[in-house]
């Protein structure tokens, strides 16, 4: 009944998935970039879901090639259920939350976080802020909900993943639980408590369990700070960045505050500003250079989540109501207008594939199946040039055509980074620059690399 009811909006919606979802299968090689790959290759390797740092919401990042290796299929369709898990992933989402609460705007708001404020950020899907976001909508709709034992289960079940993505994630459920306490109050105070409860448990197994990488992170913000390194020009240098590179973020979140002050939510738009202000302050922290990249993409995603959350939480009426055929217009426009530019910027990534398959192809000629290039052999004006993820890219698309055309391709860069090189022995590989991995630990069904040592590969 829901969905006859809501026909033609949902048709719209499911169409506009159809497009990321081609989107993902043009460019399934492309979304294989740095870590992206790094997760996927662990994974098919180990045989399960690859999870690092307590971030236990990877798992839903890697559930159809997870799949995939446990029947067995081909590796280019492995490759191919990665890609398109990330479009799945929300489109599941979307179709729970209209067919459990019937919020068929949480379609709008699930294709808006894959556009808005992502370019090559599509091109390294896995994040796990991303699967936080959509889970976040479920989170959402569940705790606006009447539904008590529905709700219930998947309140408690997303607000855990939720948490265990990401420092971030946790002030995301903090907000949205601030915006149901001031129209809901004490209403669902048990539901409040258990989410804390949760919320602590989280922090303390990160505190005693935490990873180098999150240390370091801690470690380098601390250390700015007794530099006196977030002084007022590095403040204006962060807002400047945001204007530049996220007005439209900007502009859909005052254009919604405004909407809401209008319809007389001014105390909702009060905290969603200032929670846009609070993660606009951690981002910059997690922010080095002042150049948009797929990780300062990834850094900033969260603006987009909270200029889009209050569609989810208020109610419109009156005047912003009868303007929903302009702006449902004026969507579609921006998304086709975002999907270009992704596509655009898919397309200097296939060329780096397409130079990347070459450099397979050569190496094939080759007697061996390791091999280093100088990376400056593969720099091309226009073209995203090799990074660490080289060596992992090059073995999955080499072994497309079985395992035993596997081979692996390190730069120059990676071979002599913090001297990996000396760790090679014959019996192993460069996994990616900063360490090596046994050909033993291969998943032979798909990979089958013999020993033996690297060879100078030069394009021609």
């Amino acid at each position: 009944m829901i969905f006859l009811k809501n026909r033609w909006l949902i048709l719209l919606q499911t169409a506009l998935f159809a497009v990321l979802i081609a989107m993902a299968i043009v460019f399934f090689r492309e979304r294989l970039l740095v870590d992206s790959g790094y997760y996927l290759l662990r994974m098919i390797n180990h045989g399960w879901p690859w999870v690092e740092h307590q971030r236990y919401i990877l798992v839903f990042s890697q559930i159809l090639p997870w799949l995939g290796v446990v029947f067995q299929l081909p590796l280019k369709v492995i490759l191919l259920l990665y890609s398109l898990n990330h479009v799945i992933f929300p489109l599941l989402v979307f179709y729970l939350t209209v067919k459990i609460y019937n919020k068929p705007i949480a379609g709008f708001v699930l294709l808006l976080f894959q556009v808005t404020s992502l370019i090559t950020g599509f091109f390294v899907p896995m994040f796990e802020l991303y699967y936080a976001g959509s889970l976040l909508v479920l989170f959402v709709s569940s705790l606006f909900s009447h539904k008590s034992l529905t709700s219930n289960i998947i309140l408690f079940l997303s607000g855990f993943f939720i948490i265990s993505s990401h420092p971030i994630g946790i002030v995301l459920l903090f907000m949205v639980m601030v915006i149901h306490f001031l129209k809901h109050k004490w209403e669902k105070v048990s539901i409040y408590g258990v989410i804390v409860t949760i919320t602590l448990a989280m922090l303390l197994l990160k505190y005693f369990n935490a990873s180098e990488y999150e240390s370091g992170k801690t470690a380098a913000i601390i250390s700015g700070f007794s530099e006196g390194k977030y002084n007022l020009a590095w403040l204006g240098g962060m807002i400047g960045f945001v204007f530049s590179n996220y007005l439209p973020v900007l502009i859909i979140a005052i254009g919604i505050w405004t909407a809401m002050i209008i319809n007389k939510s001014v105390k909702g738009a009060f905290v969603y500003f200032v929670f846009f202000l609070v993660i606009f302050f951690l981002s910059a922290l997690n922010t080095g250079t002042l150049q948009i990249s797929r990780y300062n993409e990834q850094v900033w995603f969260p603006l987009s989540v909270i200029a889009l959350m209050p569609l989810l939480t208020t109610k419109f009426t009156g005047r912003i109501e009868k303007l929903k055929p302009l702006l449902m217009a004026g969507f579609v426009l921006f998304f086709a207008f975002r999907v270009n530019l992704i596509r655009e910027e898919g397309n200097r990534y296939t060329q780096r594939t397409e130079i990347m398959m070459k450099m397979i192809s050569k190496a094939r000629q080759l007697k061996g199946q390791h091999f280093v290039v100088n990376e400056k052999d593969l720099e091309i004006e226009g073209v995203p040039g090799p990074n660490w993820s080289y060596p992992i890219e090059s073995l999955l698309f080499s072994a497309e055509s079985g395992p035993d055309a596997a081979l692996t391709i390190c730069t120059t860069e990676d071979y002599y980074f913090n001297d990996v090189y000396r760790e090679l022995d014959g019996t192993n590989y460069i996994f990616w620059r900063i360490g090596t991995e046994p050909h033993k630990g291969l998943n032979e069904k798909y990979f089958r690399l013999q020993n033996g040592e690297y060879l100078q590969l030069v394009p021609g």
